[in-house]
């Protein structure tokens, strides 16, 4: 599907910007609040290629497009990808940080969840509520380190998604670097080999480069094979080759080359704090949230917990950290105070409480990263605070990064005062340099996003069906019934089986051959409208080796409606011990909205309507 081609269209058909007051989409629908529907050209939507159907009334503009929704929402202009092509081109360095930013966004509940959690958690122990050794304590640290232990899955899903690829193949790439067997396996004495090469014992948790690069090559794997596949075994062996494919360049190259990455800074930090101490305070202050951005700064625990053991303090690791969330609070701020949307603001100000807590992801990723400019605020002000925290040897003997932590520093007047230097410059920078046009989100009003918030559970009224025919006669059965697991559990997508009463297979619509089998015992078809159908007879019967099947039509060939595909002979294989039950079932449903059969447990004549696809 064009999906930039398919926004344009939608986008003309409504009545473009000037009919257009707001849109957003929810699980399938583009849901548009129009000035005027009348100028609406419905008739025109509903024809599109790509549009399933259409609801109007109840204030709002319904697009039905299906699981695509989202692709299609970001082509339109003033949104996602559009609003960057409409834009002058931008570098790499930018539209790097985009895809980074889109990445990490859907992650920012999970993660503050679980950073708050850990700052509550910090706050009942220095208070002293809750000891360490309270079981309360050990419960709820573990549920707080699930938010970053599992980051390679989270961030997996996230990560395909943003590439278009099958979202829970990229949370089983995340899943393989935290495997506990895997690790255990790359972590025993003499290690283990993959194919012939060691595999590094590198420890993954909480890791984002290395998922960031395995699946990025993984969609280039993915996208390939969907190609060159037959779609008849399309969603077997898609994930399958994905998978085998990518997991020796993930685990011997990708996933080895992120973690060594970050041991270079760890290696060149040390370096600086060894020969000179304040620049290696300035550079963590300048940079650590770029290193927690890339997830980076795992590889510098072992400083850290080097340092506290021999000194009982940190002076580089959690000051710089304490320098980065100060910088991310005043780019929220200002940001928040800026911002004309009002969920804008919301975001913005909830995330700078959540840095100053301990938690900056969700100013990183929801605030930060969209704007881009502030991020030279953020260095600038981490550098010059850095500078001073290091002339004045700050230092803590805490492990975690938060203003809640500010009195067990060295000195807090001066800790105090390097936070509002690094506070001053990014929130001085922000506010300059951030203009009107670089915040992502559209203008909309408070009972607008409340209004789409009250809708977006509304039932349809109204959606396009398309009825497929019986392409031959016999009972009706459930697909889930029959006794083929890989049509039972709907692998092959959703239909319908059927117990024949005759010998032959007719065309249930009008269309093409899109594949033929071996032994003639299946045939793929495409109507004219895009539905794509397995028609398979029997189950096993490809070992009858075309024995009692007649193919007559080719690959490639128009077939009309009622027009004869296969015979076969049911006796016949019965007689070789195979069930002749024959399998219908759409392919690509998941481009509908859904695929509902007629009826079921019921005897049926050839031609009769038996799917509706919506």
């Amino acid at each position: 599907m064009d999906y930039k081609q398919l926004a344009s269209d939608i986008y003309q058909k409504v009545g473009g910007a000037e009919n257009i007051q707001h849109v957003t989409h929810c699980a399938t629908r583009l849901r548009f609040t129009l000035a005027d529907e009348k100028k609406a050209d419905s008739q025109g939507i509903k024809q599109l290629k790509g549009v399933t159907g259409l609801v109007e009334g109840n204030g709002q503009f319904q697009v039905i497009i299906g699981p695509d929704v989202s692709s299609v929402y970001a082509q339109l202009p003033g949104t996602g990808a559009a609003t960057a092509t409409e834009k002058k081109e931008q570098s790499v360095i930018s539209r790097l940080l985009d895809f980074i930013a889109g990445c990490f966004t859907p992650m920012i509940a999970i993660i503050a969840a679980g950073g708050m959690l850990q700052v509550l958690l910090s706050l009942l122990q220095l208070s002293g509520l809750l000891a360490e050794t309270d079981n309360t304590y050990l419960v709820l640290y573990q549920v707080s380190q699930a938010a970053f232990f599992f980051i390679p899955v989270f961030l997996g899903n996230s990560v395909a998604k943003r590439l278009n690829i099958d979202p829970f193949l990229g949370s089983y790439i995340g899943a393989i670097f935290i495997m506990p067997g895997l690790t255990e396996l790359i972590s025993q004495e003499g290690g283990v080999s993959l194919l012939g090469f060691a595999v590094p014992n590198v420890s993954y948790n909480a890791s984002v480069l290395p998922v960031l690069l395995s699946v990025w090559l993984m969609s280039y794997v993915y996208k390939f094979v969907d190609k060159i596949l037959p779609k008849s075994v399309k969603f077997i062996l898609r994930p399958l080759l994905s998978v085998i494919v990518i997991t020796p360049f993930a685990l011997l190259l990708l996933g080895p080359l992120g973690v060594m990455v970050g041991n270079y800074v760890a290696e060149f930090l040390n370096y600086l704090t060894n020969n000179f101490g304040p620049l290696a305070v300035l550079f963590m202050g300048a940079f650590a949230q770029l290193l927690v951005m890339t997830g980076m700064h795992t590889t510098l625990t072992p400083i850290l917990l080097t340092s506290l053991a021999t000194f009982g303090y940190d002076n580089l690791i959690v000051p710089g950290m304490l320098l980065g969330l100060a910088a991310e609070a005043a780019i929220c701020l200002a940001a928040g105070i800026k911002a004309k949307n009002t969920e804008f603001k919301q975001l913005s100000y909830s995330s700078a409480i959540t840095a100053l807590m301990g938690v900056s992801e969700p100013a990183l990723y929801g605030v930060t990263l969209p704007l881009k400019k502030p991020i030279i605020g953020m260095i600038l002000g981490g550098a010059v605070g850095g500078l001073y925290f290091g002339l004045m040897n700050i230092n803590t003997p805490v492990v975690i990064a938060s203003f809640v932590a500010l009195p067990s520093y060295s000195s807090v007047l001066h800790a105090t005062i390097g936070s509002l230097i690094t506070f001053a410059i990014a929130f001085a920078y922000t506010w300059i340099m951030v203009k009107e046009e670089d915040f992502p989100y559209e203008t909309v009003t408070v009972d607008q996003i409340k209004e789409s918030e009250e809708k977006v559970d509304t039932p349809l009224k109204s959606a396009v069906e398309t009825k497929i025919m019986a392409p031959l006669s016999g009972k009706v059965i459930p697909l889930n019934e029959t006794n083929d697991q890989a049509f039972a559990s709907f692998a092959l997508g959703k239909g319908l089986a059927i117990k024949p009463n005759n010998d032959k297979v007719v065309a249930p619509f009008s269309g093409k051959v899109s594949a033929v089998f071996g032994g003639n015992h299946a045939i793929g078809l495409t109507s004219d409208e895009g539905i794509e159908l397995l028609i398979h007879i029997g189950i096993d019967t490809v070992n009858m080796q075309g024995e009692s099947f007649v193919r007559e039509v080719n690959e490639g060939e128009r077939i009309e409606l009622g027009q004869v595909l296969l015979r076969f002979d049911s006796e016949k294989i019965q007689a070789a011990g195979y069930d002749d039950t024959v399998m219908i079932t759409v392919t690509n449903t998941t481009d509908y909205l859904d695929v509902v059969p007629a009826t079921i447990h019921q005897e049926i004549q050839e031609k009769e309507q038996f799917l509706a696809v919506f």
